[in-house]
């Protein structure tokens, strides 16, 4: 089965987005979405985060690497 989004480096998520023609974004809680212009998904920011037990959980990136052509290896 193949993932719709990627997880990527943070530089690779600048990178992606520097490439794109994102038209809004919207945050809800924890997560952050950046949509294109067609109203399409193309990027996703999870908030970096501290659990109950004080463990520091980073911010992770993902990008949006089916149904737009996109062919990217990760190692994040």
């Amino acid at each position: 089965m193949k993932r719709i989004f990627t997880r990527v480096s943070y530089q690779q998520f600048r990178q992606y987005l520097a490439g794109t023609a994102t038209q809004k974004v919207k945050n809800r809680g924890f997560e952050t979405a950046i949509f294109d212009q067609q109203g399409d998904i193309l990027a996703i920011v999870h908030a970096a985060s501290i659990d109950a037990k004080g463990k520091c959980h980073p911010a992770e990136y993902y990008i949006r690497t089916t149904s737009l052509g996109f062919g990217l290896a990760t190692a994040a």
